[in-house]
């Protein structure tokens, strides 16, 4: 129903008459409720402390690199973990004498579930953090608070120094557990090296360079043995060929001079004898068996030359051309044989270096293995060094307390008024309510109600004009009727303030 604010205020008004007395019932039992509720709602006392959590200190900017400060991006969230541990609540339970009734394990865990809800911890600054612990009684809300600041740096403080000492203590023994292995690396690579002596760096240009040298020197000699053997061969065919004409020449020669001075003494012999005189027979015989060994010589040097031999005579050795080429050719004969010599030596030290470099190649992959992982544990064991020191250091200023400064800035104190919810609250939340309610309650139904209660209504719904409008007469003795019933509902109402405000007065004094 869609009412004008005029209509809507006339309307509630109407309502609120016509239902005046449920209007002041649940004004006076709102009230009293709220009333009873602000004497039965507890009291709570709430106290606070604010740490100081400052690492950033006049050393820092000196020890730069060589210690490790604390770092922490949420303070809070790490105190609570700190406070809300078990050795710290225990402790706690102490302070705040709870454990004066020797509860069981079952209700201190009650107690401390009921403790770190009634109990904040939040960051209030970069390096502030604030506990902040709420109870029903002042004294224990101080001692609780106060304590778990002074559980909470001193807790702080322990840990950091532990956390320190157990840092070195893995750092030193990560650092003897390299140190060993870096001098395991060096033996392995020391002997590896006394072993492989050729195992070095530039073992591959060397063996390269030695190979090409052996290889050209192979070539070279083997050419130069190519040249020997063709000058053997020439120096064999020139010998061969001077023997065949100086024996040729020597023999025939001798057969024939010395047929041509037996001609002569036969000549001569002739002019004084006769053909049967002996000496002239005789040298008819010589020059025979001349003629006959001129022929022998002939048919010997063509069976010679049918077979590849020569025939060597004693005069050819001693001629002096034979004797230079015989040199030369026994010169080249030796030369062949040192070049064939001077190969097959070549030829053998490019096998060792060959081999040589299959060992240098196998043995490098090795070196390479070994020398990596030296140098790997070797950096890995100089970087442990440099961080036990820094960690040295570190534990030395977190037992100076000069790593991570943790103190009380703003201690607990005492609370000596109530905070949260007060009996003044619920008194004004009472007044407000008891009138607020019914009269939201009234709004609701006339919102729900379909029912006409305005005579402009029946126009504005209907589009038809509205003659006349009869109001309810009161009789004289419903006037006096509703006069009595409204003076007896303004006592009930008065009497309500009444009670309220006497109420309110005894708790003021605390009377109640």
């Amino acid at each position: 129903m869609s009412l004008r604010p005029d209509q809507l205020i006339k309307l509630l008004i109407h309502e609120s008459f016509h239902y005046r007395k449920a209007m002041v019932v649940s004004f006076l039992l709102i009230n009293l409720f709220m009333l009873v509720l602000g004497l039965l709602w507890p009291k709570g006392y709430t106290s606070s402390s604010t740490i100081l959590v400052d690492d950033k200190k006049i050393i820092q900017p000196l020890m730069q690199g060589a210690a490790v400060s604390t770092e922490v991006a949420d303070r809070s969230r790490l105190a609570r973990e700190v406070i809300f541990g078990r050795k710290i609540m225990s402790q706690l339970l102490e302070q705040g004498g709870w454990m004066k009734k020797n509860p069981t394990p079952t209700q201190q865990e009650d107690i401390i579930k009921g403790l770190t809800k009634r109990m904040a911890i939040t960051n209030v600054g970069k390096d502030l953090i604030k506990i902040e612990y709420r109870d029903i009684e002042p004294e224990r809300t101080f001692k609780v608070t106060q304590k778990a600041a002074e559980l909470f740096i001193s807790e702080s403080l322990g840990v950091k120094s532990e956390e320190s000492q157990d840092a070195f203590d893995f750092i030193d023994k990560q650092t003897k557990e390299y140190h060993e292995k870096l001098v395991k690396a060096e033996e392995q690579l020391k002997e590896f090296r006394s072993a492989n002596l050729d195992a070095r760096p530039g073992t591959d240009a060397d063996i390269s360079a030695r190979l090409n040298l052996l290889q050209t020197r192979i070539e070279q000699a083997s050419q130069d043995l190519k040249e020997a053997e063709v000058k053997k061969q020439s120096l064999e065919k020139q010998l061969s060929g001077e023997a065949e004409v100086a024996t040729a020449l020597s023999r025939e020669g001798q057969f024939r001079s010395r047929i041509a001075d037996l001609q002569s003494q036969l000549e001569t012999l002739r002019l004084n004898y006769h053909d049967d005189y002996p000496d002239i027979v005789q040298l008819k015989h010589q020059i025979a068996d001349l003629s006959q060994a001129i022929v022998d010589e002939r048919k010997r040097r063509e069976a010679a030359k049918a077979s590849g031999k020569v025939v060597i005579d004693e005069g050819v050795i001693n001629n002096p051309m034979y004797q230079q080429l015989k040199q030369e050719l026994s010169q080249t004969r030796v030369n062949i044989e040192m070049l064939s010599a001077r190969i097959g030596e070549a030829k053998r030290q490019l096998q060792q270096e060959l081999e040589r470099g299959r060992r240098v190649h196998g043995g490098e992959a090795t070196l390479s293995e070994l020398t990596r992982d030296y140098q790997v544990n070797r950096d890995i064991y100089q970087d442990l060094l440099r961080r036990r020191e820094n960690a040295r250091v570190s534990m030395s200023l977190d037992k100076e307390k000069q790593g991570l400064t943790i103190k009380i800035q703003e201690p607990a104190t005492l609370p000596l008024t109530p905070s949260g919810l007060r009996f003044l609250h619920f008194v004004i939340g009472g007044l407000l309510l008891g009138v607020l309610m019914p009269v939201g309650l009234l709004y609701a139904k006339v919102q729900l109600d379909p029912r006409l209660r305005l005579g402009a209504l029946i126009s504005d719904k209907h589009k038809v004009p509205l003659l006349a409008a009869v109001p309810h007469l009161w009789v004289p003795a419903e006037t006096q009727a509703v006069r009595r019933e409204l003076a007896w509902l303004s006592l009930v109402v008065n009497g309500t303030l009444l009670v309220v405000v006497i109420t309110g007065v005894l708790r003021l004094v605390q009377v109640i």
